[in-house]
């Protein structure tokens, strides 16, 4: 099978532009090893050669002052967001405890008016206010009818009228 070794003008082929040499063929011409494996005489590739120190790109000190700033602010506001969550779930069981007390203060007190209302006899309070107290029905004329525009109650600012018949 031949070779063709082809250049590439200036164009793009899936939005990657070409302007490198490359091989047409579908064999394997060498195989090199990627960076940090192995080569076939098991040593690895280095891509600092004996002698020459790595030149790392210099970071200023502000890159660095920033860096801790934002760090320190997440954590602040991560720390304070947890605490609000803590205080929110304690008002919840709070409330949820309250709710509890409150149901159990209703029905003992709906129970006790209930024993109260069940324990009292109306044909014994008519007994000892008419035997007692000596008390007695009113008769028809002590009977004062008065019309209310109101239902609720009434206030009354003055003497009742008397009938005078």
């Amino acid at each position: 099978m031949a070779v063709r070794i082809k250049k590439r003008r200036a164009s793009t082929v899936f939005g990657r532009s070409n302007n490198s040499i490359y091989i047409d063929g579908n064999t394997v011409r060498r195989i090199e090893p990627r960076f940090g494996e192995r080569n076939s005489t098991g040593t690895r590739e280095r891509s600092v050669k004996r002698g020459e120190e790595l030149q790392l790109p210099q970071i200023s000190f502000g890159y660095y002052l920033f860096f801790f700033v934002a760090l320190a602010v997440t954590a602040f506001v991560c720390l304070w967001y947890v605490r609000i969550q803590s205080e929110i779930t304690a008002s919840q069981k709070r409330v949820t405890a309250l709710e509890g007390t409150l149901t159990g203060i209703r029905n003992s007190n709906d129970e006790e008016y209930e024993r109260i209302v069940g324990s009292i006899d109306m044909e014994e309070i008519k007994k000892v206010a008419m035997t007692d107290l000596r008390m007695k029905y009113p008769e028809e004329d002590q009977v004062v009818r008065i019309t209310v525009e109101n239902d609720d109650y009434v206030r009354q600012y003055g003497k009742i009228p008397v009938k005078s018949e």
